[in-house]
């Protein structure tokens, strides 16, 4: 339901929550991808205007928009639609430290182990 509110001499389309809630998770997606506004609707060949629009709520993407959104962004859809993080895998977390050298892989064993130690407390 599209909802226009009247200020004055002039009609504003209200933003709709779920347009703002999945607004907000695109940009945070976006921005722990380390992309700007740019980058991403270059990526997905979106105006940046666009973008912006969607992150602030005004207009909802279409779903393919919002497929394409997860596929650039490594997120599923879940999140983006319902806000859903789903556990990375063992799997997906050890792969990360593949580019990292035999000295960073040590050091990274131990700030795991100290963080699961501290978990565990």
């Amino acid at each position: 339901m599209l909802l226009l509110l009247r200020k004055g001499n002039v009609i504003i389309r209200a933003k709709k929550n779920i347009n703002v809630e999945v607004g907000s998770r695109i940009q945070l997606a976006r921005e722990e991808a380390g992309l700007t506004q740019e980058q991403l609707a270059e990526q997905l060949d979106l105006t940046t205007q666009f973008i912006s629009i969607i992150e602030r709520g005004v207009s909802g993407a279409s779903l393919e928009t919002i497929v394409k959104l997860c596929r650039v962004l490594n997120v599923s859809c879940d999140y983006l639609l319902l806000g859903k993080r789903e556990a990375p895998s063992a799997e997906r977390i050890a792969a990360r430290c593949l580019p990292l050298s035999d000295e960073q892989r040590i050091v990274m064993d131990r700030v795991v182990a100290d963080i699961v130690a501290l978990l565990n407390t």
